[in-house]
């Protein structure tokens, strides 16, 4: 008997990092710069907001350089994030 996958939504996941530009799928026709966020894990993830343009996006700019808390879901390098909070100076 195959058993079928879920049809659950996934719970979102809040990750926190850095926000900036970098050279995306090297090598690919799909190399581009993108807005990335590097994770406290070290990890580098496309950062795409949901609902907005993935190859533009006015707000997504807004938080590059910032150090923030984005909350979404990962599917595989990118991370689509419904919120994202930036970490005040104290």
């Amino acid at each position: 008997m195959i058993k079928k996958a879920s049809k659950a939504p996934k719970a979102p996941v809040v990750l926190c990092g850095d926000v900036a530009h970098a050279r995306v799928r090297h090598g690919t026709g799909s190399e581009h710069e993108a807005i990335v966020l590097r994770t406290d894990e070290g990890e580098e993830l496309i950062l795409q907001r949901i609902g907005a343009n993935p190859f533009k996006d006015p707000e997504g700019e807004k938080l590059v350089g910032q150090r923030v808390t984005v909350e979404g879901y990962r599917l595989g390098k990118v991370f689509r994030y419904v919120s994202a909070r930036r970490f005040e100076a104290r």
